[in-house]
């Protein structure tokens, strides 16, 4: 792909829907090729490039969205103000409605979004300056509309960000994890790389302690799947084949869940490209059930976080610190997997949300914003990001 410059105007919008359309026409969406061939993709080719671009907020921008995000939903979009400078929004048209009723899992993405690019942009030299809602933030009438950040970039002499040759290598792992529980050395390792940060980080990796734990999060799982609006957002946001991946660049899919070979191929037939009455089977249902109570007893250390508030800025703060922790973890080549189901705010989570807060001791405003699983295992299936090129709309 040859390097290009972008003549950015005041006002431009750049939303994460719209990106993928940007290669409309390129062999790489050609309908012609089969799976097989997309399989074929290196891994370099599922992320944007930043030595594409020119101009230093784009450059940003292609680092930021290998951030992760729930369900790999990507909802973000950025109105570009000069070359250094843009206005970062939740995409009001890629939330979750069904599981995550607030939007807060999504705010908390804005900021994994933002700890992203701002540790990345200090390898082309660049520092960061993040104001939060610039224009006020007070309900969800305001997603979409008014920004989360103002992000500005200045050149300096900077060194590069010891975490920042993580980002490509960072990758979520729901397979099961091997070997000997993670050891408090190895948190203290991580909790020292993270630094200082908004949320409070709690380790667990006794095997008896851990088990009531590791029962709620199943049964988080299993409310999760056996109510059909929120397994049917799930649905909706699984990609079926490596083609399918190819074009939408986002949500999730059954090589993301674990599955390879051969595994992948019958669980892929199985859903009969995403039927709404084989995704529901009870057969569907209860082998999804399996792969993840597999997972859950293979866990070898679980990590909290909670924060005193739970407001939009202890959302994004959360995203941030999140990502510290995403990319120190890397270093030691651990791998998580999110627990998040049960401290869902849906109706049915009620009860395993509450068992789960009492057996926290979790008081007055307090709120568990995060859950992981955390171990060593194979190399995961690699996900792709939507792309930042051409796309901008007036």
């Amino acid at each position: 792909m040859k390097r290009r410059d972008f003549i950015v105007k005041t006002g431009t919008v750049m939303t994460a829907t719209i990106f993928l359309t940007s290669f409309g026409g390129s062999k790489l969406f050609a309908s012609s090729l089969s799976d097989m061939e997309y399989a074929d993709k290196k891994d370099k080719d599922k992320r944007p490039d930043p030595s594409d671009f020119e101009q230093p907020i784009l450059k940003a921008i292609a680092l930021g969205v290998n951030a992760p995000s729930p369900h790999n939903t990507q909802s973000w979009k950025f109105k570009i103000l000069h070359d250094n400078e843009m206005l970062f929004y939740v995409d009001e048209n890629i939330l979750l409605p069904a599981t995550d009723p607030p939007s807060r899992q999504i705010h908390i993405g804005t900021g994994c979004f933002i700890e992203t690019l701002v540790i990345g942009s200090t390898t082309f030299g660049y520092d960061t300056e993040i104001e939060y809602f610039p224009e006020g933030y007070d309900s969800s009438s305001d997603f979409g509309k008014k920004p989360v950040a103002k992000i500005s970039l200045t050149k300096r002499e900077i060194l590069e960000h010891p975490l920042a040759k993580q980002i490509y290598k960072r990758q979520t792992n729901r397979r099961k994890y091997k070997g000997n529980v993670i050891p408090h050395t190895e948190f203290k390792s991580i909790e020292k790389t993270v630094g200082s940060s908004h949320s409070k980080m709690i380790f667990i990796n006794d095997v008896e302690e851990m088990k009531p734990y590791l029962d709620i999060f199943y049964k988080g799982f299993e409310i999760e799947s056996k109510t059909f609006r929120t397994n049917e957002e799930t649905r909706h946001l699984f990609r079926y084949s490596e083609k399918e991946r190819v074009e939408k660049r986002d949500g999730i899919s059954i090589p993301q869940m674990g599955y390879k070979g051969i595994m992948k191929w019958l669980a892929e037939n199985s859903l009969d490209n995403g039927s709404k009455e084989k995704w529901h089977s009870e057969k569907s249902i209860n082998l999804s059930l399996k792969s993840v109570l597999s997972g859950i007893e293979s866990t070898k250390g679980i990590i909290f976080w909670k924060t005193e508030q739970n407001n939009f800025i202890d959302w994004i703060k959360m995203g941030r610190d999140y990502v510290k922790f995403e990319l120190s973890r890397t270093s030691l080549n651990l791998y998580v997997h999110p627990y998040n189901q049960a401290i869902q705010e849906y109706d049915e989570m009620k009860t395993v949300r509450n068992e789960l807060n009492s057996l926290m001791n979790i008081k007055n405003e307090e709120k568990i914003q995060m859950i992981v699983r955390i171990g060593r295992s194979s190399t995961p299936y690699y996900s792709y990001r939507r792309n930042v090129e051409k796309y901008l709309t007036e």
